[in-house]
C-alpha cells in the first residue's frame, strides 16, 4: 500500500472513532436530559416507616447520604436511587450495631410525585438481648483484676456502644489500678439468631504493673519547682493511678497560674517498671482586674476586683475586692496557700469589713479568719477553721457591740458539670459555726445547708431542671440575743424572687427582724434552643421563723417567674422578673426585677 493509501485509511479510522465518541455523549446528554428535573436537580424528600426505636431513626438521619444530602439534589433520579441503594447498607449495620439482627430495610422512589418522593421502609425485629459478658486478663495479673466485674448485664438490650464503652471502662480501670498502658487484645463477638442473644468475650492485657517515679516539671518561669512538688498527690514509689494524674493536671490548671498543663506518664527506662512523671507548664500573667455592675430589687450595685496569683512568690493566691450597692460597702481580702503540710490541702485567710444598712438593722463589723480546706476527692472537700468578727450592730434606736470568736465547720460536695451554667448533676453545700461570746454573752451555733440538683430532661433542646433546697437553724441561744446581723432573713434575688429584701418573714412595725429557722426551694425549668438566648420558668418559695414571734405557725410565701439568659464565652448574663404570689400587707412593690451574670443557683 503507497503512502497516500495508509493515510486515506487512517483518516477514515479517525472520522469513524469521532462519530461514535459524538454518539455516546449525545446518547448521555439525551438520557440526563430526560431525569433532570427543572434544569437544578432532582429535587426530592426523604421519610422513614416502621423505625420506631428513636435512636435507629435518630441515627438513620445522623449517617445516611439521603438526608445528609437532601438540599443538594442529584443530578438524575438514577443517582437518587443509587444514593439510597448505597444508604441500606449503612441502615442494616446501624440496625445491627444497636441490636436489631433481624432487622431488615428496603427503599420506595415515587419518580412522579414533584417533588420526589423518597422513602426508606425499616422492619427492625426483636432485639437482641446479651447473654454472657466474658472479661479475661493475660499475664500474672494482680488477684485484684480478678474482681473487675462487667457492666454490662444479661438480657440488657445488646448495643455496640455498651461494648464499646465497657472496654474503655475497664482500660480506664487497669490505669487506676496500676497498669499504665493497657491493651485490649480480643474481642470476640457471637450472634446467637436462634435464641436472639449475644454473648461477648473481652481479653485485655494489662502490661507490667507500674509505680510512680521522680516527677520532672518543665516550662516554669517565675514559680519555683516548689510549688509543683509540694502538690503533688504521690510519692515516689507509690502504685501508678492514672486518675491521680488527671486530677493533679485539672488541679494545676484551675489554680489560674498557667495558660496550659500537661501531666504526662514516660515509658520506664529498661529493666525497671517505675514512671516518671512529666508534668510541662506555660505560666499566665499573675494580675488581674475586673469590674463588674449587677441590678436588683435593692438596686444597682457594682464590684471592683484585683487578684494576685503569685503574691508572696511561692503561688499564693491573693484575692481582694471592694463591693458597693445602697445597703452595703464591702473590702475584703483572701490569701490562699495551696499545698499546706499536705498535698490535698489549702490554707485560707480572709479579712472583711463592711457597713450594711438594710431596713432591718445596721451593722458596722470586722471579721478575720483562717481555715484548712482539704480534698478528699475531686468531688468532696472539707474545711475547719477559727475566726474572730467584731461588730456594731443597730436595731430600732439600739446599738450593741458585739465580740465573738467563732469556729467554723464545713463541707461541700460538687458533681455539677459547670460552674455558671450547670445542666446536670448535684452540689450540696454545709457550714456550720459555733460563736462563743467573749463579752459573757450568750453563745449559739449556726448552721445552714443547701442541696441542687441539676438534670438534663430534653437533649435536643437543652431543656433542663434546677431544683434548690435551703435550711437553717440558730440554735443555743434566745433569738433575741443573737445579733440581727446573724440572724436569717428570706427575700429577694438571691433568696426568694418576687418579694422585697429580707421582706419574707417575721417583722416588727414594718421592719424586718429576722428569725432562728430558715426554709426555702427553688425550682427552674431552663430552655436554651440556640446558641445565644435561653428562657427560665421558675417558682420560688420559703419563709423564716422566729420562735418569740409565730413559733411555726407563719404561712410559707411564694413567688413566680420569667427569665431570660444571654450565653457569653464568660457565662450566662441573667435577667429575671418576679411576682409575689401571696404577699402580706407590707409587700409595696409587686414586680421585681434582677440582672447579674451567672444562673441564679
Amino acid at each position: 500500500m503507497t503512502f497516500f493509501g495508509e493515510w486515506l485509511t487512517m483518516w477514515q479510522m479517525i472520522k469513524l472513532a469521532s462519530f461514535n465518541t459524538l454518539a455516546v455523549i449525545a446518547t448521555l446528554l439525551c438520557v440526563g436530559c430526560s431525569t433532570v428535573r427543572n434544569g437544578e436537580g432532582v429535587a426530592y424528600k426523604v421519610k422513614m416507616r416502621g423505625a420506631n426505636d428513636r435512636t435507629v431513626k435518630r441515627a438513620v438521619k445522623e449517617s445516611t447520604a439521603t438526608w445528609k444530602l437532601r438540599k443538594q439534589s442529584p443530578s438524575t433520579v438514577g443517582q437518587l436511587q443509587y444514593r439510597m441503594e448505597k444508604d441500606l447498607d449503612i441502615i442494616q449495620s446501624l440496625m445491627e450495631s444497636r441490636g436489631y439482627y433481624d432487622g431488615t430495610a428496603f427503599m420506595e422512589l415515587d419518580a412522579e410525585r414533584d417533588p420526589v418522593r423518597a422513602t426508606f421502609v425499616l422492619d427492625l425485629g426483636e432485639p437482641y438481648r446479651f447473654r454472657n459478658i466474658d472479661l479475661f486478663f493475660l499475664g500474672d495479673a494482680d488477684a485484684a483484676l480478678g474482681n473487675i466485674q462487667p457492666r454490662v448485664r444479661r438480657k440488657q438490650h445488646a448495643e455496640a456502644s455498651s461494648v464499646f464503652e465497657e472496654q474503655r471502662r475497664i482500660l480506664d480501670v487497669l490505669t487506676q489500678q496500676g497498669y499504665p498502658f493497657p491493651k485490649l487484645v480480643k474481642r470476640v463477638v457471637k450472634v446467637d439468631r436462634e435464641r436472639q442473644v449475644v454473648d461477648v468475650t473481652l481479653v485485655f492485657d494489662p502490661g507490667e504493673p507500674a509505680y510512680f517515679s521522680e516527677a520532672l516539671v518543665e516550662g516554669l518561669d517565675e514559680l519555683p519547682d516548689q510549688y509543683i512538688f509540694r502538690q503533688l498527690p504521690w510519692t515516689p514509689g507509690e502504685r501508678y493511678n492514672a486518675r491521680e494524674v488527671a486530677d493533679f493536671e485539672r488541679k494545676l490548671l484551675e489554680s489560674g497560674l498557667f495558660k496550659s498543663v500537661r501531666v504526662e506518664p514516660q515509658e520506664p527506662a529498661t529493666y525497671t517498671n517505675a514512671i516518671p512523671i512529666t508534668v510541662r507548664v506555660a505560666e499566665r500573667d499573675k494580675r488581674t482586674v475586673r469590674l463588674g455592675v449587677n441590678y436588683s430589687d435593692i438596686g444597682p450595685g457594682a464590684k471592683m476586683y484585683w487578684e494576685h496569683r503569685n503574691f508572696f512568690g511561692g503561688g499564693e493566691r491573693l484575692e481582694s475586692s471592694l463591693t458597693w450597692s445602697p445597703i452595703e460597702l464591702k473590702g475584703s481580702g483572701t490569701l490562699t496557700r495551696s499545698g499546706f503540710l499536705d498535698a490535698h490541702q489549702a490554707l485560707v485567710l480572709d479579712v472583711d469589713a463592711s457597713r450594711e444598712t438594710p431596713d432591718a438593722y445596721d451593722a458596722d463589723a470586722l471579721v478575720a479568719s483562717g481555715m484548712i480546706l482539704r480534698d478528699f476527692s475531686t468531688r468532696l472537700q472539707g474545711g475547719i477553721g477559727v475566726g474572730s468578727k467584731y461588730s456594731l450592730v443597730e436595731q430600732f434606736a439600739s446599738k450593741e457591740h458585739y465580740h465573738y470568736i467563732f469556729f467554723p465547720l464545713q463541707a461541700i460536695y460538687d458533681s455539677s458539670n459547670e460552674r455558671l451554667n450547670p445542666v446536670r448533676g448535684e452540689k450540696i453545700f454545709g457550714r456550720t459555726s459555733f460563736f462563743n461570746d467573749t463579752q459573757g454573752g450568750e453563745s449559739f451555733l449556726k448552721s445552714q445547708v443547701e442541696g441542687r440538683h441539676y438534670g438534663m430532661l430534653w437533649e435536643r433542646y437543652r431543656l433542663s431542671s434546677g431544683l434548690r433546697l435551703t435550711l437553717g437553724s440558730i440554735d443555743g441561744a434566745a433569738v433575741d440575743t443573737v445579733p440581727a446581723d446573724e440572724r436569717f432573713y428570706a427575700g429577694g434575688g438571691g433568696s426568694i424572687r418576687g418579694y422585697e429584701y429580707q421582706a419574707v418573714g417575721p417583722q416588727v412595725a414594718g421592719v424586718p427582724v429576722g428569725g432562728d429557722t430558715l426554709f426555702e426551694f427553688s425550682t427552674e425549668l431552663r430552655l436554651q434552643p440556640g446558641k445565644r438566648l435561653g428562657y427560665v420558668a421558675f417558682i420560688d418559695g420559703g419563709t423564716v421563723y422566729n420562735e418569740l414571734l409565730d413559733n411555726f405557725s407563719r404561712s410559707l410565701r411564694y413567688g413566680a417567674g420569667l427569665g431570660v439568659r444571654w450565653f457569653t464565652t464568660i457565662g450566662p448574663l441573667r435577667a429575671d422578673f418576679a411576682y409575689p404570689l401571696n404577699p402580706d400587707g407590707g409587700q409595696v412593690e409587686r414586680l421585681q426585677f434582677y440582672i447579674s451574670l451567672g444562673q441564679a443557683f
